[in-house]
């Protein structure tokens, strides 16, 4: 028999294909792999490396700063927690990082006992000289890096009255919001946009003075930059000046090629070619397109050879240095993740957005026990039921599916960072309201291919800022990632599979933070009408020994191979086998409008899950049930398939459903034995698929018509069949040996935390006759 060489998809992952046709070197699904040997780099396909915690805490900037100490040039990461401004060694040890408040030096006082920034929301900053800037759009900030120590490290930067540094460009009347939220450096300039009253209106300061106060070594204030009659004067995009006003909300600032400017607008993008002190005569402000805006204020990264990366809502762009216009023609995911993008909310970027995570605020709106459940909802605050101004309106948004079918809601916030070690692009598109669900892109530059990437920590599910330090500058290759949680990093040289792993802990916890990586191949598809048979396949993974660290107890298992079959090449696939969703139809609405009393007072229980009495509506539980459930054993099939959902809620197949055997959301309410507390149950049991209506097993309504009932959609079991075929252990495996008989197939091999580099696959397969199927 002969053996057929599978070729590897080191061109990555696509969509767009048909399923019975995938191009050549690319693959219909995979996760949690990357075109680079997770062991020494090598050019082989291999799982990704653990995230590790570096430092607890919500994170709203990240960055790093480079200055002289003891005449040795250091870089340092930078950051911003709760308004107060921080500093770290980038290379510090995990169990034992250091994490120093700027102006907390000894003996120093403490001038940041009252934060500067505001302590929600996002705040960027950039280093200009030996001090950082930091604008969120109520503050001006400025840090002295060259004495962190000093009382007068973190100071107000520039004076409202007389306008002295950046308030210069303040509106006529200031209210909350309406300074500017967006800042970077150009050449010897400093640059502000985004203000929320004229998002079109940009300032730059006067060459290298962006003006600092006194204080911190700094005998005196310099010169004030940001006034147009000072000495080289301060240039403006308003309608006053010769570079003209932008007609786009501006979302994105940042240097470009040479000497320029980019502005990203929200439908367009603008350059400006150079600086008009230094040139005068050519410098242009060029419109590079007015079809396509930027999807974020952070969804750019500079790279190699001064280009630019650019996340539009159709996908990824990328520019070059020379173009003075680009168009859909510069868009490296096209063919490949169109449709996927189309299907991302990205909100509003322009400055006061639609969703909590685009216009520059985090708050949360949605969180991942459940609240918000694919509806529009409101917040209550103050304990108020009546409508008006202590009523919070939120939208979740529409739709958003994931590369494996995995149903989301909420607008995305894209997160662009360059990784020079690999040469690649990692795209974070944190997904707000179920952070679990966020499904993140690496674009690999060496081969032109794109790999999603799921964190399993939760700590590290949603990076909202990121910046890499590479090992030119770095013991390590640290990729530092900042969210809502903490501050985490990837490092390029530890091959773990647990996310966020620690010695301490313990065993449920490493399960659920196992890496599950997978990479599948094929379609391996016979002529119509015949079918095939795999007789044999052959796998050489890398040879490299997996070391695990001291205090490491490896809960991992060998990788394994499946083969799914089925009639056609997309059931084969059973793209849609993975998530389900979970929203409630008929919930309880409590209507506080009028304040009369009715003839009959009902009374509401919301204590235990007890049968309340009298009969009415029981509280409950505060986490409600709905939301993604993820399945929670890929290899398993049919009614053995469990899924598993916000907080401690399952979804299964359980005989003991009050309507007969049927699929039911649950939880655990005892174990040895183990018992479970039916929430929902199908009102029509299907023993083939958990997708429709279910009915409430608990709540007794005042109404008969008011029952509460839940909707599961997202996925059906298609026709496939999964088959597994063997474990495979590093270097050559023995040939594993099958027949099985299909229309379509592929391969798959996937793991549970146990990190594996793929060498070399083949099979064997044989035409064994027409298909049984179809008329």
């Amino acid at each position: 028999m002969t053996h057929v060489p599978v070729q590897l998809p080191f061109k990555g992952f696509t969509e767009q294909a048909q399923f019975s046709a995938v191009p050549p070197g690319m693959t219909p699904s995979c996760v949690n792999v990357m075109p680079s040997d997770v062991f020494n780099g090598r050019m082989r396909i291999s799982t990704r490396n653990a995230t590790r915690l570096f430092s607890l805490g919500d994170v709203q900037f990240l960055s790093t700063y480079r200055i002289y100490e003891s005449n040795k040039l250091v870089e340092k990461l930078i950051f911003v927690r709760g308004g107060k401004v921080y500093y770290a060694d980038s290379n510090d040890d995990l169990a034992t990082v250091t994490v120093t408040l700027f102006g907390s030096g000894t003996g120093a006082g403490q001038t940041q006992n009252t934060p500067f920034l505001n302590t929600t929301g996002l705040v960027e900053g950039v280093q200009f000289n030996d001090h950082f800037y930091f604008v969120d759009g109520d503050h001006y900030v400025i840090v002295h890096l060259h004495d962190p120590g000093h009382a007068n490290a973190v100071q107000v930067w520039g004076s409202a009255s007389p306008s002295k540094g950046p308030f210069h460009t303040d509106p006529t009347t200031v209210t909350a919001g309406c300074r500017a939220r967006l800042i970077c450096r150009w050449g010897a300039r400093l640059v502000l946009a985004g203000y929320r009253d004229t998002p079109n209106i940009w300032y730059a300061c006067s060459p290298d003075n962006a003006y600092v106060p006194s204080g911190a070594g700094h005998a005196s204030a310099s010169h004030d930059g940001w006034d147009a009659a000072e000495y080289i004067g301060a240039i403006s995009g308003t309608s006053g000046n010769e570079y003209g006003t932008l007609t786009d909300p501006i979302v994105a600032i940042f240097p470009f090629a040479q000497s320029g400017l980019m502005f990203a607008c929200s439908n367009s993008f603008a350059f400006l070619t150079g600086d008009p002190v230094f040139d005068t005569a050519d410098v242009q402000l060029v419109n590079l397109t007015k079809s396509m805006g930027i999807a974020g204020q952070r969804a750019f990264c500079q790279s190699q050879e001064k280009g630019a990366f650019i996340l539009a809502r159709d996908g990824l762009y990328f520019i070059n240095a020379n173009d003075f216009n680009f168009n859909r023609g510069n868009r490296v995911s096209a063919g490949r993740l169109d449709s996927f993008f189309l299907r991302l909310d990205f909100g509003n970027p322009s400055i006061g957005g639609t969703g909590p995570l685009s216009g520059g605020t985090l708050r949360s709106m949605a969180t991942a026990d459940g609240g918000g459940a694919g509806a529009a909802t409101s917040i209550l605050e103050n304990g108020s039921l009546s409508a008006g101004t202590n009523e919070d309106a939120v939208d979740i948004g529409n739709t958003v599916a994931a590369f494996t079918g995995t149903l989301v809601t909420g607008d995305v916030f894209p997160c662009l960072c360059y990784d020079p070690d690999r040469e690649g692009i990692w795209m974070f598109l944190p997904v707000n309201g179920i952070g679990q669900s966020s499904l993140h892109v690496y674009y690999d530059l060496k081969t032109d291919s794109f790999w999603p990437q799921r964190f399993h920590d939760p700590n590290a599910w949603n990076p909202t800022s990121a910046v890499y330090i590479g090992t030119t500058r770095t013991k390590y290759g640290r990729l530092f990632m900042g969210g809502s949680s903490a501050i985490n990093i990837i490092e390029r040289s530890v091959p773990l599979g647990v996310d966020g792993w620690d010695e301490e802990m313990d065993e449920a916890t490493q399960r659920s933070q196992l890496i599950r990586s997978s990479l599948t191949f094929g379609p391996i598809i016979g002529q119509l009408p015949y079918r095939i048979m795999l007789n044999e396949a052959r796998v050489d993974l890398g040879d490299d020994v997996y070391e695990t660290p001291t205090g490491f107890t490896d809960l991992s298992v060998d990788p394994i191979l499946t083969v799914s079959t089925g009639d056609t090449a997309q059931s084969a696939l059973g793209i849609q086998v993975d998530s389900l969703f979970v929203t409630n139809i008929n919930p309880l609405i409590v209507d506080g409008t009028f304040a009369l009393q009715l003839g009959t007072i009902e009374v509401y229980d919301g204590e235990t899950a007890a049968t309340p009495t009298p009969n009415r509506i029981d509280g409950r539980f505060a986490i409600r049930p709905f939301g993604e459930y993820t399945q929670s054993n890929p290899f398993s099939a049919g009614t053995e398939r469990v899924y598993t959902g916000p907080g401690d809620w399952l979804l299964r197949y359980d005989s003991s459903s009050p309507g007969g055997a049927a699929w039911t959301i649950e939880r655990i309410v005892s174990t040895g034995p183990t018992t479970y507390e039916i929430e929902y149950y199908q009102v029509v049991g299907d023993i083939g698929s958990p997708n429709g209506s279910m009915i409430t097993n608990q709540q007794v309504p005042l109404l008969t018509e008011s029952k509460d009932y839940a909707s599961v959609s997202g996925a059906s079991f298609p026709e496939a069949t999964v088959t597994e075929i063997g474990s495979l252990v590093p270097g050559r495996n023995e040939a594993i040996k099958s027949r099985i008989r299909a229309e379509a197939m592929y391969l798959t091999l996937a793991s549970d935390g146990r990190p594996w580099s793929v060498e070399r696959m083949s099979v064997v397969v044989s035409q064994v006759g027409k298909s049984r199927g179809g008329a």
